[in-house]
């Protein structure tokens, strides 16, 4: 367990102390400027590529590189009043993207497990298109019958 751990746990508070910094930071440049930024909404970018902020200077982005669809978590900052791409990010092909969606539900028990719980998203259905309502949920249970 030596220096190892010891240093694991430095780089640990240290990247805690950083993401404090930068949230507090982000929290204030959007509130100073009158920036809302809802998470889910659908946006494009530049390169004709969509993306989703998922806080302030952090985004998802569905990209294509050398012909293989990449989906994009990372990190950005505002230079020249654009925002740009940071080093702090991951790029996942989608066999990795596939892997990391079906940890998911253990991904949701291990934060039951810490007290935390996320929330999860209702998906829309193939007939509508739409997000199912209380209603629909319903009707399929009863079709389920």
């Amino acid at each position: 367990m030596g220096s190892e751990s010891k240093r694991r746990k430095s780089r640990d508070s240290a990247a805690d102390d950083s993401t404090a910094q930068i949230s507090k930071k982000a929290k204030t440049t959007a509130s100073s400027k009158g920036v809302v930024n809802i998470p889910g909404d659908r946006k494009v970018d530049n390169n004709g590529d969509p993306y989703w902020n998922i806080s302030r200077l952090r985004r998802v982005t569905v990209s294509t590189f050398n012909g293989r669809t990449l989906v994009n978590v990372r990190e950005y900052f505002e230079k020249d009043g654009q925002e740009l791409p940071g080093k702090k990010g991951i790029s996942m092909s989608l066999d990795q993207f596939n892997a990391l969606i079906k940890l998911l539900p253990d991904i949701e028990t291990a934060v039951k497990e810490k007290g935390d719980s996320l929330t999860r998203p209702e998906y829309a259905t193939e007939e509508t298109k739409e997000p199912p309502t209380s209603d629909n949920k319903e009707e399929s249970e009863e079709e389920d019958e």
